[in-house]
């Protein structure tokens, strides 16, 4: 273990590895930006984070002699310093690593040999986000304790029945999904879960977005056959409804005769009550999909009518004017043909069969422009009539 000098304007972050070598590569790749003490063991490691001054991040190796990362990380997570985000790296990439990894409460993994901006980038959003976790800690805890007390009274039903009445407050995904963690906190679980739909993807967990290492886990459920719905995970399960995927941890579908039966049986009713409760999510994911593809259609007809009308008001004034200027030719024709009348030398009769034939042609085209006219009158009721499915 080292105690380097102390920059309290800098991070400081644990590194705990049991090869020396990666112990003094890290301290030298990262000592510009960040406080680095190292541990060459978890026992050591947690000497140091139950110190008076403990990091602010761990970089915890996954596999080491004695206690591993994963029985570190746990023991962390029972301590004062909970919350202190921990990465782990590792050699190995595999789901079920991961999982393990999640399983101990870490907060994202990342494969050896990793890429430094990488890591650096890794490291630097999860400081972002551990001051106001820190922040709202004792406000969750004073939370879930009040959610708990209050589900022992009004039951495991009454909590599915609360929840299809929360929902019709809900305008989005993440207001489903908070109602869905409210509920599985009454519930005493937690996890993950994943809503996708016309409004688009939200993956959250209960206290924020998901962390790096949750995506993963989603993004591995995402790709499986939905069929079966529901299905273990290890000793938790996992939940496929199509626009929804929870990931709930420590509820286990597969139960060992060893199992005590009450507790076996609670099991088995939270997975059923959890499903009752995501297929009532996934109704409300459908309504509000249904209402966006109403709006969405309203605002098309309405577009569409706007422009019909203006398509059609054109029309009608181009009909109008050309009316009133074929009538204006045939006039000024027959008036022409009149003044020439003397010239000609036609015959009365001549004369007045060319002139009765020009008013003929020039009452049939006033009349077939006229047809036009009665079919702009339809074409405008028909308009007003879309207008009216708005």
């Amino acid at each position: 273990m080292n105690a380097p000098q102390h920059n309290a304007a800098l991070p400081t972050i644990l590194v705990v590895d049991d090869s020396p070598d990666i112990l003094i590569l890290m301290e030298e790749l990262l000592s510009d930006q960040y406080n680095i003490l190292t541990a060459s063991g978890g026992a050591q490691a947690l000497e140091i984070i139950d110190g008076s001054v403990p990091p602010d991040l761990v970089l915890l190796d996954c596999m080491m002699p004695g206690m591993d990362g994963y029985e570190t990380c746990r023991k962390l997570r029972s301590s004062s310093a909970a919350g202190t985000p921990v990465i782990f790296l590792s050699a190995l990439s595999s789901i079920e690593e991961r999982l393990l990894g999640y399983s101990a409460g870490g907060d994202d993994y990342v494969c050896k040999p990793f890429d430094m901006p990488e890591l650096i980038a890794k490291i630097e959003r999860q400081l972002a986000v551990v001051s106001s976790k820190r922040e709202l800690g004792n406000q969750l805890n004073e939370a879930v304790n009040a959610v708990m007390s209050s589900a022992d009274m009004v039951g495991e039903v009454g909590v599915v029945l609360d929840f299809q009445r929360a929902l019709n407050a809900c305008t989005d995904y993440a207001g489903i999904a908070a109602q869905l963690f409210e509920s599985f906190e009454r519930y005493r679980l937690d996890g993950c879960i994943r809503i996708q739909g016309k409004m688009g993807m939200v993956s959250l967990n209960s206290k924020t977005t998901c962390t790096a290492l949750e995506l993963s886990i989603l993004d591995h459920l995402a790709a499986q056959k939905p069929d079966p719905r529901i299905r273990p995970f290890g000793p938790h399960t996992s939940f496929n409804f199509g626009s929804i995927i929870l990931f709930l941890r420590d509820l286990p579908m597969t139960r060992s005769p060893d199992m005590d039966p009450e507790l076996a049986e609670r099991h088995g009713r939270a997975i059923d009550n959890v499903a009752l409760l995501i297929e009532g999510a996934c109704t409300k994911v459908t309504a509000l999909d249904n209402e966006l593809a109403v709006r969405e259609l309203n605002s098309t007809v309405i577009k569409m009518v706007s422009m019909t009308r203006l398509a059609l008001a054109d029309i009608s004034a181009k009909n109008k004017a050309m009316s009133n200027e074929v009538q204006t030719l045939f006039e000024s024709l027959a008036k022409d043909v009149d003044d020439s009348y003397m010239n000609l030398g036609l015959l009365s009769q001549q004369e007045e069969f060319l002139s009765g034939l020009i008013k003929s042609y020039m009452s049939a085209v006033i009349q077939a422009l006229a047809k036009g006219r009665e079919t702009e009158g339809k074409l405008g009721k028909v308009i007003e009539q879309l207008g009216q499915l708005k």
